[in-house]
């Protein structure tokens, strides 16, 4: 028996349905999951948030607020599905299944860790001009030597503490 051409209108309509409604809720999760306000909505980013709030990256003369996102995750769409699918799993877990006792925490390597990620690239998403006039000398030097390839510093190496503060 074959189907009818009824049938397959209502199974082809519904496929379209879902096939959309998947696609809309995937693109709207991946938006609000990157938002800084689903970040912070679990317990161990309290102190994190707080470090972030006093940092240049939430107050400073432009105005400009990162998201943690815009630091947290790699520049390029594969990369950053990738991180976000893996280090949220990774998160996930860690919230629901260990509940993290903070001030049993190894703070520095937690940091360490969460860094992984954030490379300079993802810094020069938004830091696209390394020699501004006034520049320090020493930070003049070092922009010059990585902008030439001389050096296999990270711009963490160097700005570790701009945000978030080792603790311990």
């Amino acid at each position: 028996m074959h189907p009818t051409k009824r049938q397959i209108a209502t199974i082809a309509g519904a496929t379209a349905v879902f096939l959309i409604t998947s696609y809309l809720f995937t693109l709207w999760s991946y938006s609000y999951s990157s938002t800084t306000q689903f970040c912070i909505s679990c317990h161990e980013m309290v102190e994190p948030y707080k470090q972030y709030q006093s940092s240049a990256h939430f107050n400073n003369e432009s105005g400009v607020v990162t998201e943690c996102a815009d630091c947290h995750l790699p520049p390029g769409t594969v990369n950053k599905w990738y991180t976000k699918i893996k280090q949220g799993a990774t998160d996930s877990f860690m919230h629901v299944m260990i509940k993290l006792d903070l001030s049993k925490v190894d703070h520095k390597k937690w940091k360490t860790d969460a860094v992984k990620n954030i490379g300079s690239k993802t810094c020069q998403k938004c830091h696209k001009n390394l020699l501004p006039p006034g520049l320090h000398k020493g930070g003049f030097i070092a922009h010059r030597a990585f902008l030439k390839g001389e050096t296999e510093n990270t711009c963490l190496k160097c700005h570790e503490n701009l945000v978030h503060v080792n603790r311990n």
